[in-house]
Order: structure tokens, then C-alpha cells, then sequence
């Protein structure tokens, strides 16, 4: 009976060690991750008119401007604001997008 208990114990032990691993290795994996997407975010600069928007299911949206398509991801609250023929701009070394409102030339800054 003592053999069982100490042999469930171990088994219950090497379980929750096996559980920490699987968890580290997955936040490692996205902390990485976001450190890489913000390294390319930062190198991004272009301007111009949103000719497309859609959005992904965790609703962060992807503008297309000219022949390319930029993805504006988490930490910035764009609150579905971003619409068609509205101006955007992204310079090279800042986390800002400026957006500047088709109709009222109003000026929104998204910032991290």
C-alpha cells in the first residue's frame, strides 16, 4: 500500500513538472514571438490611402496600401476606426500610425 502511495506521488509529481515545462516553453515561445513582430513593426514606414480593410478574428485589422498589405497588430486600439480612402502614415523607427479621416481631415494617432 506504501509502494502505491509513493509510486502516485511520483507520478503526480513528474506530472505537474511536465505541465511547468509545457507552460514555460509556450510563453517563451510567445514572448519571442512578440519581440520579433514588434522588431519588424518598428522597420515598417509607408503612407498612403487605405484602399482595403479587413480584420482578423481577434479583430486587429490589416490596411492595404497601394500593392501592399500592413498588418496593425495587438496594442494598438485602432477601435475600428481605420475606414477606406482614409490617409495613413508609418514611419520608419516609431510605433505611431497616424491616420488623418477621409471626410474631416481629423487626425487620430495610434500609439502602443
Amino acid at each position: 500500500m506504501k509502494e502505491n502511495y509513493q509510486l502516485k506521488k511520483k507520478e503526480t509529481i513528474a506530472f505537474i513538472i511536465l505541465i511547468i515545462v509545457a507552460i514555460s516553453f509556450f510563453e517563451f515561445y510567445g514572448i519571442k514571438e512578440d519581440h520579433e513582430a514588434d522588431r519588424k513593426n518598428i522597420n515598417l514606414e509607408f503612407a498612403g490611402r487605405v484602399e482595403r480593410i479587413e480584420y482578423n478574428i481577434k479583430q486587429f485589422p490589416t490596411v492595404t496600401v497601394g500593392d501592399s498589405a500592413y498588418h496593425i497588430g495587438s496594442g494598438y486600439n485602432t477601435d475600428h476606426q481605420i475606414g477606406i480612402g482614409d490617409s495613413i502614415i508609418k514611419r520608419k523607427g516609431s510605433e505611431v500610425y497616424t491616420l488623418i479621416k477621409y471626410n474631416t481631415n481629423k487626425v487620430i494617432e495610434f500609439r502602443k
